[in-house]
């Protein structure tokens, strides 16, 4: 029986990981990373360290694309009701990897606490297919907040940069979130977001169907109002099958 982790790399799936190595053989432990290419580069260092910290190497199914050059690829831009990046980096990437077993297999997520709606969704998905998945974390009833703190304190890890501007470790700019953090992106990555705005006018779509990131960016700069009817503090980008 293969334990594998959908290793994302953030604060809550690094403690998950944690939590199954309390409870199995190391040798039957498979933490999967499926890359794309587009987080905070400091996303690498803090992978890096919790992996040695855990004494257990990081297994890559790689798409080889950045999200830059996939939205070259497709001719499109992803957004909040199409999010195809999250499909083809994160999503299909895992199944491939799946295919690949040839054992038994469970599959390990590390939605945290306060994330019910996303484990009720997730483990009915799975289980509509026959595939056991598990919620350690969540199980746990650890909160986002006491995570980071155990990594940082207890187990000596720094987080990732982009934990202090952001709630997640996703891509840069995630293309899933609301205009609240995309004001976020605008102030603290403004190459990604400068780059964002270049592809809304290459391919002539845009993210928001109201307006597009420029138009966004000239609010920002006069710190007017204005309506997000998704404040995406805190995005899923993951493997959730």
């Amino acid at each position: 029986m293969k334990h594998i982790v959908l290793f994302s790399g953030g604060a809550a799936s690094s403690y998950c990981a944690y939590l199954v190595l309390q409870k199995y053989d190391k040798k039957d432990i498979i933490l999967l990373h499926t890359p794309t290419h587009s987080e905070d580069k400091d996303s690498d260092r803090f992978r890096k360290d919790v992996s040695n910290y855990l004494n257990t190497p990081i297994t890559e199914e790689n798409y080889g694309m950045n999200i830059w050059e996939l939205i070259d690829h497709k001719k499109h831009i992803p957004g909040q009701f199409m999010p195809f990046c999250t499909q083809v980096l994160k999503m299909q990437m895992t199944e491939r990897f799946l295919k690949k077993i040839n054992d038994d297999f469970v599959l390990y997520i590390g939605y945290s606490k306060n994330e019910w709606r996303r484990v009720q969704k997730t483990y009915a998905r799975n289980l509509n297919i026959g595939r056991k998945v598990v919620f350690p974390v969540f199980e746990a009833g650890i909160s986002d907040k006491e995570i980071k703190h155990i990594i940082q304190n207890s187990w000596g890890i720094k987080l990732p940069e982009a934990y202090k501007y952001l709630k997640h470790n996703n891509c840069i700019p995630c293309f899933k979130a609301g205009k609240a953090e995309w004001k976020l992106y605008w102030l603290h990555y403004p190459k990604e977001y400068e780059k964002a705005m270049q592809k809304e006018k290459e391919i002539g779509y845009t993210v928001f169907k109201d307006c597009t990131l420029e138009e966004l960016a000239e609010k920002f700069r006069h710190n007017k109002d204005f309506e997000d009817s998704q404040i995406a503090m805190d995005i899923p980008c993951m493997c959730a099958l």
